[in-house]
């Protein structure tokens, strides 16, 4: 018995109390939902015993290799292959990808397994522009000397009364070589933009905090950082105004997908604080249990992954009538358009029951699942070792999506912002409820919890706030204590929440 607590008033266990609502000692959040390894091995198909291997050697739950890889793969293969489900409507195949957990959950390290390979791709990336930058230099003083003697020869020309003489091409050396990447950490806007611009497939944002990253969005860009990246989510063209210049960036197609973790509590704080845009419903969001801890006894094949990614950087563009790259589309087979139109509905009828931002995510996940198709049926092309691309994207593709999407990363989502923080009132009464569990007291009054210094138990009015949570669920009864002038409240305890354990 804890005797910080006063124990003026009688404690009747016969009394006759009603049975205590034991939820207000519960957590507000779902149990994380977990595939079967059949489940698993259909879904992610020839990468199943990758992603499982990877999460074994990294000390990390399968879901945040899974949805890394998704992410990941869904940048590379960018604005070559969009999805088509049928006339009008197109979706290209990147993906926002939240890994949520403790710090200790093993985000980092998941991330790590997929993008590791990323980073060496893109180190022979570097090599390949310091290559062809010392080139571009070299041309670039040769056609600086052939400027300038063309310039002296056309002043005499002129000079004389002739013609002046055609600019040789060996004048110019043309646009210096862009340096191509895959994925960046952190960049404004405009450098976004101007990557986009120049290499026109698409990017991965990865971050291992993405709250910091959302919560700072606005900070120093006037309101104009959310309405950019909602349109980099749907791949559009776009336009930067830069300043100082009177030429814009143009981007063809702005398409960034986007990987990375951040804590519950992190998230909840964004999930209060952040306008019901649909920015946060469009990331895809896994919150698993963490895994025990244990030592590796296998090792990831990183050979594997860094091969597919580089097949799918490998996957070539459609040309406009212009001759401009232009997103390959991928139609649907009529099977799959027909799945897909059947989720629809299952969709809506999960829309109707859903709120807040979890409401917005269900509506987003009849696109998600069509993106999600369309990165499965190439990671299982990258796998093999033959040539043909998709052609199509199949039932088969779209009915993995929709159980991966519908069935799994729903529950997901639901658990990490669709079952998100409740009211203050409500956060301070489980306080007291665990405090009542964990010390046993036969009474309680509003000083003595005052004493406690409990955050959010500060002040009487959130006190009796969460008092009166707790009355409402019958773990407490209020009583005046006569203390022969002014009557001192007092709250008993229902003795049955001891007996219902």
């Amino acid at each position: 018995m804890n005797t910080e607590f006063p124990q003026p008033i009688p404690f009747d266990a016969a009394a006759n109390w009603p049975e205590p609502d034991l939820t207000l000692s519960q957590s507000g959040r779902p149990p994380a939902p977990v595939m079967t390894d059949d489940e698993f091995s259909v879904v992610f198909g020839p990468w199943a015993e990758w992603i499982s291997t990877a999460a074994k050697v990294k000390g990390a739950p399968v879901d945040y290799v899974s949805l890394a890889l998704l992410a990941t793969a869904s940048a590379v293969i960018g604005n070559s292959r969009w999805a088509a489900p049928w006339e009008g409507w197109k979706e290209p195949p990147v993906l926002w990808a939240m890994l949520v957990g403790d710090p200790s959950a093993g985000k980092s390290p998941a991330l790590d397994a997929v993008i590791d390979p990323v980073k060496e791709i893109e180190r022979g990336l570097s090599e390949e522009y310091k290559t062809r930058r010392s080139e571009w230099e070299r041309d670039e003083e040769i056609a600086a000397l052939a400027l300038a003697q063309w310039k002296v020869e056309t002043k005499k020309a002129i000079a004389e009364g002739n013609d002046a003489p055609a600019k040789p091409a060996i004048a110019s050396a043309g646009p210096p070589p862009v340096r191509e990447r895959i994925s960046i950490s952190d960049a404004t806007t405009e450098g976004v933009a101007s990557l986009l611009a120049a290499t026109w497939r698409g990017l991965l944002l990865s971050r291992d905090e993405l709250s910091g990253w959302l919560g700072s969005m606005d900070r120093y860009s006037g309101g104009g950082d959310r309405p950019f990246w909602l349109e980099a989510y749907g791949g559009r063209s776009y336009t930067v105004d830069r300043k100082g210049s009177p030429e814009p960036i143009i981007v063809d197609h702005l398409t960034v997908a986007i990987l990375g973790g951040t804590q519950p509590d992190k998230l909840t704080s964004l999930l209060v604080k952040t306008d019901d845009d649909g920015l946060l419903a469009r990331f895809l969001t896994v919150y698993p249990e963490p895994v025990p801890l244990s030592r590796p006894s296998a090792q990831i094949d990183a050979a594997k992954l860094r091969i597919a990614l580089e097949r799918l950087r490998g996957l070539p563009s459609a040309f406009d009538d212009s001759g401009n790259a232009r997103p390959f589309y991928v139609p649907f087979s009529p099977d799959a358009a027909d799945a897909l139109q059947e989720f629809r509905g299952q969709c809506r009828e999960w829309e109707i029951e859903a709120t807040g931002i979890f409401k917005g995510h269900i509506g987003k996940l009849p696109g998600l699942a069509v993106r999600v198709a369309c990165v499965l049926a190439h990671l299982d092309w990258a796998a093999r070792s033959d040539g043909r691309y998709p052609d199509s994207i199949e039932s088969e593709h779209v009915g993995r999506a929709c159980h991966l999407v519908g069935e799994h990363l729903r529950l997901h989502a639901f658990r990490a912002y669709g079952a998100a923080e409740p009211a203050e009132e409500i956060r301070n009464a489980r306080k007291l409820a665990a405090l009542i569990l964990r010390e046993r007291p036969r009474n309680l009054n509003v000083r003595e919890i005052q004493r406690r210094g409990l955050s959010g138990l500060q002040t009487s009015k959130q006190i009796g706030a969460a008092m009166s949570v707790l009355e409402q669920g019958d773990w407490l009864r209020q009583v005046a204590e006569d203390t022969g002038g002014r009557p001192r409240l007092m709250f008993i305890v229902n003795p049955r929440i001891w007996g219902s354990k």
